[in-house]
């Protein structure tokens, strides 16, 4: 056997074979769906404890403004979303307002009058930016009742997706409340105005400062501007416009979630109410099981981050 056999054997002893590189190509493939996942929940979970740990520090900013002017402050978390300008993300703010000590009498019940307390932006407090896709919820008190045959106790209220309600009313939107905590001039977590009795509970945040009372408009509190609720429950409750001025609902927690992930894994829209308390709001929903939980001391009010 000469030299030249010799090397032609030994090249093709080398080689690989056509089903050994797809074997390694696959492999590879493997590998790198893994690595890619891996870094997308890893990327995922660091947005969300970092809005969480935002949240967290701006309320405690709130109490302890609340306390140095011993003043009521409540914490608003507020979509914003401009219609002109679509392709730029909804994002939700963490506001600080504060009463004007202004009351609007819009009818009576039998504790009495019943009456919308206004308030406005602290001046000088800058408002609190969140992580696209980051919404914060809370549990469904007020007003009782139930949704998607669920009790409202169970389900969570969150901020609706403007750019899905506003422009085709195609999500349902039973969900939407303008979520918001109080904290009392002492600092104490409160889940209720100072002073107000169960006939006159209502506030709401006059965001274009044009309800004043010594100038009144038509439409004090701007409810009538979204076109996919018609009813007064629908348009004093329920956003469905990026300026609505709904009640505040102010909640006992706050439960902070990844909304853009949710709509990923659990669906991309959810037509009727049914379907978004069983996918996203309600008991065994994503916020439920997926949400980074904020609960306050009964005593001090101090805010305790529980999160999963």
């Amino acid at each position: 056997m000469d030299a030249h056999t010799n090397r032609h054997r030994r090249l093709r002893t080398q080689a690989f074979t056509i089903i050994e590189l797809l074997v390694v190509i696959g492999v590879i493939g493997v590998l790198a769906l893994l690595t890619t996942l891996g870094a997308r929940r890893l990327t995922n979970g660091s947005r969300l404890a970092a809005a969480t740990n935002a949240v967290t520090s701006a309320i405690g900013s709130a109490r302890a403004l609340a306390i140095r002017d011993s003043l009521p402050v409540v914490v608003v978390f507020r979509p914003v979303w401009d219609p002109a300008k679509p392709s730029i993300p909804q994002r939700v703010n963490v506001v600080f307002v504060r009463s004007t000590g202004e009351r609007v009498a819009f009818g009576s019940n039998p504790a009495g009058p019943a009456v919308a307390e206004r308030y406005l932006p602290i001046p000088g407090v800058q408002a609190v930016v969140l992580p696209e896709g980051i919404k914060v919820a809370g549990p469904m008190y007020d007003p009782p009742g139930s949704v998607g045959g669920v009790s409202s106790e169970l389900v969570f209220a969150t901020q609706p997706e403007l750019p899905v309600i506003f422009t085709t009313c195609t999500e349902a939107i039973d969900c939407n409340r303008v979520v918001a905590i109080m904290f009392g001039p002492d600092g104490q977590f409160l889940t209720r105005p100072p002073r107000s009795s169960l006939g006159d509970m209502k506030s709401y945040v006059d965001w274009n400062n044009n309800g004043s009372l010594a100038n009144p408009p038509a439409d004090p509190q701007d409810v009538a501007l979204g076109a996919c609720g018609s009813g007064n429950f629908e348009l004093y409750w329920l956003q469905d416009h990026p300026d609505d001025e709904c009640n505040l609902m102010l909640v006992p927690f706050l439960s902070v979630y990844d909304d853009k992930t949710a709509r990923e894994v659990r669906g991309q829209s959810w037509a009727n109410e049914n379907q978004i308390v069983a996918e996203l709001t309600g008991p065994n929903g994503y916020i439920a099981q997926f949400g980074d939980k904020i609960t306050f001391n009964r005593f001090s009010g101090l805010p305790e981050r529980k999160v999963r």
